[in-house]
């Protein structure tokens, strides 16, 4: 069966002497690999070589292995060049694609997911901080893959929050002080900090664009975002530890 859908593309690779193997995130399908045949080279008959976190519109259709798909056509939609003119937002757009491609599994659909990434991508070539890009990112996908820390209550008695609060990475979460108490590795946690990671988390992408954080709530939420998603996901992305290198 043939099908067309919007996708974008997470990893390429050379197959053969003109042939490409690539993995894209699609819209309607997922994560799905895909082979072009005919692409590489001055004369491919698609007449251009599709780039890593582009966004395009293609037409794919099974092969006898069905796990991966013959992609007939791939028309560009979206090459978010002004991501491409700074090292900081193409790092950023290649940590986005690293982490889609490592936590999501083969033809599984989910349109949150699809729109999270382009969305993502489209708010780095804005004015944006890519840090904050990248903040907004973590939080929507830790919600979609059913991770999210609880923000509005403790985890362990369920009370509401006072004026200072603890993060387990532990148990997920924030605790009271007389919850805390009887935890390791509690790690102290501005109110700002929680309310920003919560509103990320529960308003609509309009809207997220547009929230503000101060550089000291920043830092604590890149910490702890960091350190949680270390915890729970044990994966440590080549992209992040380019930046950690070069952008540091």
């Amino acid at each position: 069966m043939i099908q067309k859908t919007d996708a974008v593309l997470l990893k390429k690779q050379d197959l053969r002497e003109t042939s490409l193997f690539l993995t894209f995130y699609t819209k309607t399908s997922g994560k799905i690999y895909g082979v072009m045949k005919g692409i590489r080279g001055q004369k491919g008959q698609y007449g251009f070589s599709p780039q890593v976190f582009s966004l395009n519109e293609v037409v794919f259709y099974e092969r006898k292995d069905k796990e991966i798909y013959t992609v007939s056509q791939c028309e560009l939609k979206d090459f978010f060049a002004t991501i491409r003119e700074s090292l900081e937002r193409t790092s950023y757009a290649s940590y986005f694609i690293e982490l889609i491609n490592s936590l999501t599994a083969v033809s599984e659909k989910n349109e949150a997911m699809f729109d999270l990434l382009v969305n993502s991508l489209k708010m780095l070539c804005e004015n944006a901080s890519p840090r904050r890009t990248a903040r907004v990112f973590e939080i929507r996908l830790l919600s979609l893959l059913g991770l999210m820390p609880q923000l509005r209550s403790c985890i362990g008695c369920s009370q509401p929050l006072g004026s200072k609060a603890l993060f387990s990475l532990k148990n997920g979460g924030v605790m009271c002080g007389a919850c805390a108490a009887k935890e390791r590795g509690v790690i102290p946690v501005a109110i700002g900090t929680l309310n920003f990671m919560d509103h990320v988390n529960r308003s609509d992408w309009e809207f997220v664009s547009r929230i503000k954080v101060s550089q000291e709530v920043g830092k604590q939420v890149e910490n702890i975002l960091r350190r949680f998603m270390d915890y729970h996901l044990h994966l440590k992305p080549k992209s992040l530890e380019f930046m950690e290198k070069v952008l540091a």
